[in-house]
């Protein structure tokens, strides 16, 4: 039995354009005998889990997104390098689902998704996933942020690197009454974590 992703495309074209994987795989089953639902199922979550980041804004609805989240985590391991683009396409998702805009200066506009505990120093799947272990920034923002130039306080204020000169800030657009819009008692413990691990704290 093989299932490619031009059959995965036009069965979800077929839904509308939007559909989860069950509804997916369920479509796409009635070629096959019975027996065979799951693997067809697992072929199905294959394909989507390899070329989500490239398609999931063309072809995927956030119904897929939800069913994919239940089990990306162990259930099939792709290649390193789209095992990496769409857990960060997912958990970008995510963030927009949860924010909807940067959390500083409020623009839908190219924000990303910004670990506040950086992944590689995350030891749980559960905390590589944690929508409060995230930050939606504008790309000057994240860059800053990931990088430890600018943290923030437990009540959101912004925080700047000693390293940074008052005309750096300038420059880039920030100022010290930034903060982050909105902030849940779940965020502060990935704070504390990036403000000691993560945030350039010392000339």
């Amino acid at each position: 039995m093989v299932i490619n992703l031009l059959q995965v495309k036009q069965t979800l074209e077929s839904l509308g354009g939007k559909a989860t994987c069950a509804e997916i795989a369920g479509q796409l089953h009635q070629q096959y005998d019975k027996s065979q639902y799951s693997e067809v199922d697992l072929a199905v979550r294959r394909i989507l889990y390899a070329h989500c980041p490239q398609h999931v804004e063309d072809y995927l609805g956030e119904p897929v997104f939800e069913a994919l989240d239940v089990w990306y985590y162990g259930f099939w391991k792709p290649s390193e390098q789209y095992s990496d683009r769409y857990i960060q396409a997912l958990y970008r998702q995510k963030l927009i689902n949860s924010w909807e805009h940067c959390m500083v200066t409020g623009t839908k506009i190219s924000c990303k998704a910004s670990h506040i505990k950086p992944r590689h120093q995350c030891k749980e799947q559960d905390e590589k996933a944690n929508v409060f272990n995230g930050l939606l920034l504008n790309p000057t923002i994240d860059e800053l942020f990931d990088k430890g130039w600018i943290s923030f306080d437990d009540a959101g204020q912004i925080l700047f690197s000693p390293r940074l000169t008052p005309q750096d800030i300038e420059c880039l657009g920030l100022s010290p009454g930034m903060k982050l819009q909105v902030i849940h008692s779940g965020h502060r413990v990935f704070l504390q974590y990036h403000r000691k691990h993560v945030f350039l704290n010392a000339q």
